[in-house]
């Protein structure tokens, strides 16, 4: 009892830091709804889907669920910030002279941002079907995405504990998610990747973030997924969330 009491009073001081800081929910709320909004109404009536003219509706319903995968991972830039600004302020070191367990130290870390990036998911999501977005997808379907979703959240977690400690200041501590975005911003989720240049192409379809998207979309859109799509984005995400698991707890102990 008293392990959960310290691990949920950690985790909500997190929490109130990244909802009551502007500058976070302008980057993570704002910033992603504002990329839809001009993306559906300036290009989505423009673009070809398959070789299909579409209608900004066509476009939301292709595109939303890319533009959750980035609202989330725009959130990871400030889990490592979080855990950086404690580490410079002595935070961390405080926290570890006090009787409590090392692992809720970080695990409240992990914890507010998986939370804070489903929060920021839904309000895209709620966004997203003010636009007109219209899911279909059947119950099991709903908690498949649900579970990619939060695998999403915990993996981009993962990656961020690393830069965060290794970073020197917390202005340095998120350049790593921009990686993380361009990966994205490559991948299908705003366009087919096969009206893209040869070589980007191939480069497109074997990088992680394209079949962790296609699965995104065939779930709530109960579009043609297959379980290739589905066996690579769960894969991609459990190896993620292993290899940087176990980098995230070697660098945590080296310097804690």
């Amino acid at each position: 009892m008293k392990t959960f009491t310290q691990l949920t009073a950690l985790t909500k001081r997190i929490l109130k830091q990244n909802l009551t800081n502007t500058d976070t929910l302008i980057t993570v709320f704002g910033t992603p709804i504002f990329m839809l909004l001009f993306f559906v109404y300036v290009f989505g009536g423009s673009i070809s889907l398959n070789g299909t003219e579409t209608n900004t509706v066509d476009y939301l319903n292709y595109a939303l669920p890319g533009f959750m995968l980035i609202t989330m991972t725009m959130g990871s830039a400030y889990t490592s910030l979080r855990i950086n600004m404690d580490k410079t302020s002595g935070f961390l070191d405080r926290l570890h002279t006090l009787p409590i367990k090392r692992w809720i130290v970080l695990g409240s870390h992990i914890v507010a941002s998986v939370v804070f990036m489903l929060l920021s998911e839904l309000t895209t999501f709620v966004v997203g079907m003010i636009m007109g977005f219209r899911p279909e997808f059947s119950v099991g379907n709903f908690f498949i995405f649900l579970l990619l979703s939060i695998l999403f959240a915990f993996a981009m977690t993962m990656i961020s504990i690393p830069f965060s400690i290794s970073a020197k200041s917390w202005e340095s501590a998120g350049s790593f998610s921009y990686l993380l975005l361009m990966l994205l911003f490559v991948s299908s989720a705003f366009v087919p990747t096969n009206g893209m240049a040869k070589p980007i192409e191939i480069f497109a379809d074997h990088q992680p973030m394209t079949p962790i998207v296609e699965a995104a979309r065939g779930l709530l859109m109960e579009t043609s997924l297959s379980n290739g799509d589905l066996m690579q984005a769960f894969g991609w995400l459990v190896a993620l969330v292993v290899v940087f698991g176990v980098l995230s707890y070697r660098k945590y102990q080296r310097v804690f």
